[in-house]
């Protein structure tokens, strides 16, 4: 696909519980946030959506646990990719997957260039040890990504202001995860400030943000235990309604697949 000097494409590989991967790529660059998926999988994607390896800049990760980091080992030994992540993050990953520090580039500093994206990390709150969620700009076109979050602070919200292209955890509905399967302890985590983001709250910081003309929006990370897409689809739908009926800008509705692969 081509892009203009000024674009940026957001690809979510993966997204769910059981693997999570996106691409960012612009005219000139791309890389990878989160690899909790195969090499061989990651390597296929790059293929299907024509990126060359050597337009990939490295991985960012946003925290340690095992659905965002399973695939970087062999990433590594196959294509030497440097991991840029918080420093902290760095230590647990290296711990966990036997990886030296020098595999990693730590984002402690703020905003990095990758290529010709510039990228910059904003803190999460999550049960990691300093989580992250995403902003890149190219040209004039912001991308923005936030999973893996109990709540959303002023700061993360102004973090998400103004992108043209956004993956937003939408993770559980609250009946669904007050009545379903999971233990107390679980749901206490899924549910609290360091967990997860429900649907009611995704959909009110997206309807509390300015949004620029033509916006599109993944919905992602989305429990297969706790949420329905339906239930997601319907949610956004009635929002869109609120926004038409007020004369505001509205968005266009995506929504994470764990196997597929959703562009915008």
């Amino acid at each position: 696909m081509s892009l203009d000097q000024e674009s940026l494409e957001v690809h979510a590989v993966a997204s769910g519980s059981k693997g999570n991967c996106t691409i960012i790529r612009s005219a000139k660059s791309a890389f990878i946030i989160d690899a909790g998926i195969s090499c061989r999988r990651i390597t296929k994607a790059l293929q299907a959506l024509d990126i060359p390896m050597h337009m990939v800049e490295g991985i960012v990760v946003t925290h340690e646990h095992s659905d965002h980091i399973a695939g970087i080992p062999q990433m590594i030994k196959q294509w030497g990719l440097p991991i840029f992540t918080k420093a902290d993050t760095a230590r647990r990953i290296g711990d966990k997957q036997n990886l030296p520090m020098s595999c990693f580039t730590c984002l402690d500093g703020g905003e990095i260039s990758l290529g010709d994206i510039m990228v910059q990390p904003f803190s999460t709150s999550h049960d990691a040890v300093d989580p992250i969620g995403i902003t890149c700009y190219s040209g004039r076109t912001k991308a923005a990504l936030m999973t893996d979050t109990g709540m959303v602070s002023e700061t993360m919200h102004e973090h998400l202001q103004d992108s043209n292209l956004l993956v937003l955890e939408a993770n559980y509905d609250e009946q669904m995860l007050k009545y379903g399967p999971y233990p107390f302890d679980l749901k206490r985590r899924v549910g609290g400030r360091q967990g997860h983001l429900c649907n009611e709250e995704a959909m009110k910081t997206l309807e509390s943000l300015r949004r620029p003309k033509g916006m599109k929006v993944i919905f992602a990370h989305r429990s297969e235990n706790n949420n329905a897409l339906p239930i997601v689809d319907l949610m956004a739908t009635q929002m869109l309604e609120r926004l038409e009926s007020r004369g505001e800008e509205g968005f266009s509705i995506f929504h994470g697949d764990p196997k597929e692969i959703v562009s915008i």
